[in-house]
């Protein structure tokens, strides 16, 4: 009875009527006396009966409908302008609600878990009969809780549509709850609302001009600590930029360690730029490249009549990085290769090209002395690596001595990115070959070794948290002859206090980088559609 009914003492069970799809239940109120709204006099006068009809929780899969029968009473207090009332059952149902409380608590919750299209099938599965409308009312009209006060804060702006549109997600980093979301990333938006919630003392943030004004004049006495991911970040972006206009010494080291490695060998054969494990055909490749390459020329024609990088990356659709990146390189900025998984045929490919030199092409009997030495593989495999090396050396001549490049552990040439990156690292975290390409590039241009130099000790400086070598750092960046380098360092010297924080500040934006995450999962199972307060209702609940 107990699990039947919203609430036992309020109501008592008169009838039960089974129906095709769905459970009626008759109640009545089982209390003698109720209150009036108004004075919140007690009242023992009926003065008639009605019949209010409301869904409630489904029982085993099937809808449960209630009729239940109520009274109306007459006030007992005659100063009171409400001489009739209808008697309340605050815990049941709202008044003029069609449904229980607690089916709309559980719509709630499949609301703000599910959202509207999705949280409606469900609805529907488990016989709750809800639509999408109805939901989103009980999401946007459930109580939110008071914002507690805030000491430690961390902002950074999230996409609504990226590129065109950017709101700025507040999270309190003590209770790792996401406290806010303001509908823009303006620095006076984020002024107004520090403004309007005091008591902040340490705000924590990325390298934005605009949030550090707007926490500056929304909170002048909080500390300021710059994110160290976004620190690195513009680090290696500084380094990339570069790189950029050194593109030609960046491939001369990458090809020396490569031949370095060559070894003649007349029993192997060439497998050219791409390997012959891959079944792919270079062919798209080289159309991207022939793509790639004329937009290249659009941007470099462009920048030559004087047009702004924003205004070309508009004009031909394109990001403002690659525009930059293009205007800034002293050539074609070609893609590293793509790294090709590692093929259970690769260990086994020199001893094939011994046995294919020798004159075996037959590849059943290849497959079984591969097999014989472990190979797990099918024939077929064996069979269509045979058919590429066969077309490979009908093109190039089957009786001379061919240069080949190891396909399974040699050196590829890096893109810029990588090349970056390996110069911020430390030596002991390069392997042998990055080593040797590092060193190459060091020997053919100059600037590099001051580049690493102070890229590998500003990475020392965040990842040991070292405030006090910055202001040496800073005044040798500063000074250095590397533009990119001596812009990065000026950059940091606007933000000193912030950079400096960060260096000796145990709080960051990681935990705000995670709640946008989760604020980019909602909004793209709500399909990217939900207005600002509906997104906003869902990332704020607590459930």
């Amino acid at each position: 009875m107990k699990f039947l009914l919203a609430d036992p003492v309020a109501l008592k069970l008169a009838k039960i009527i089974p129906q095709a799809g769905e459970i009626t239940l008759v109640v009545e109120t089982a209390q003698n006396k109720a209150v009036c709204p108004d004075c919140q006099t007690a009242s023992s006068r009926p003065h008639s009966r009605y019949e209010r009809r409301l869904a409630d929780l489904p029982l085993a899969g099937t809808a449960v409908r209630l009729r239940l029968r109520t009274r109306k009473f007459f006030c007992s207090n005659e100063d009171c302008h409400r001489r009739i009332f209808c008697e309340r059952l605050s815990s049941v149902v709202a008044p003029y609600g069609r449904r229980t409380l607690r089916l709309n608590e559980a719509l709630t919750v499949i609301g703000f878990a599910l959202g509207g299209n999705a949280g409606a099938r469900v609805s529907r599965r488990l016989a709750l009969g809800a639509s999408a409308d109805t939901l989103l009312r009980r999401v946007r009209s459930a109580a939110t809780t008071p914002k507690p006060a805030v000491r430690v804060l961390g902002l950074d702006d999230w996409a609504l549509r990226r590129r065109e549109r950017y709101g700025t997600i507040l999270v309190d980093l003590e209770r790792r709850r996401t406290i806010d979301l303001l509908p823009d990333r303006e620095g006076s938006t984020v002024e107004n609302w520090l403004k309007a919630n005091p008591g902040v003392e340490i705000v924590t943030r990325d390298r934005s001009a605009a949030y550090a004004e707007g926490i500056r004049k929304g909170a002048p006495s909080a500390v300021q600590v710059s994110d160290r991911w976004h620190l690195l970040t513009n680090l290696t972006d500084a380094v990339e930029r570069a790189l950029n206009s050194r593109q030609s010494q960046v491939r001369e080291a990458a090809s020396v360690v490569i031949k370095s490695q060559i070894s003649l060998t007349p029993a192997v054969i060439n497998a050219g730029a791409t390997t012959m494990l891959s079944s792919r055909s270079g062919r798209a490749s080289e159309q991207n490249r022939e793509k790639r390459y004329d937009r290249y020329l659009q941007v470099i024609k462009l920048r030559k009549q004087g047009m702004a990088m924003h205004i070309i990356a508009q004009t031909l659709k394109m990001s403002r990085v690659t525009v930059r990146r293009y205007i800034e390189a002293d050539g074609f900025p070609e893609r590293a290769p793509a790294r090709t998984r590692n093929s259970q045929l690769e260990k086994y490919a020199p001893y094939l090209h011994q046995r294919f030199a020798a004159g075996c092409d037959n590849a059943t009997q290849l497959w079984r002395e591969i097999v014989a030495q472990g190979y797990n593989g099918k024939v077929r495999m064996v069979r269509r690596y045979l058919w590429r090396l066969r077309d490979r050396t009908n093109a190039l001549g089957t009786k001379q001595r061919i240069e080949i490049q190891s396909t399974a552990d040699n050196f590829k040439s890096p893109s810029i990115r990588r090349a970056a990156w390996w110069l911020i690292k430390e030596v002991g975290e390069l392997t042998a070959e990055q080593r040797q390409f590092v060193d190459q590039l060091i020997g053919l241009c100059p600037d590099i070794e001051k580049i690493r130099d102070l890229a590998a000790s500003f990475r020392r400086m965040i990842t040991r948290r070292e405030a006090k070598p910055f202001e040496k750092w800073l005044a040798k960046a500063r000074q250095s002859n590397v533009t990119e380098f001596r812009n990065f360092a000026e950059g940091l010297k606007k933000d000193q206090c912030a950079v400096q924080e960060a260096l000796r500040s145990p709080w960051s934006n990681g935990q705000v980088e995670g709640q946008i995450t989760r604020l980019k999962m909602l909004k793209r199972q709500m399909y990217g559609r939900a207005n600002l307060d509906l997104l906003k209702a869902r990332v704020l609940h607590k459930g």
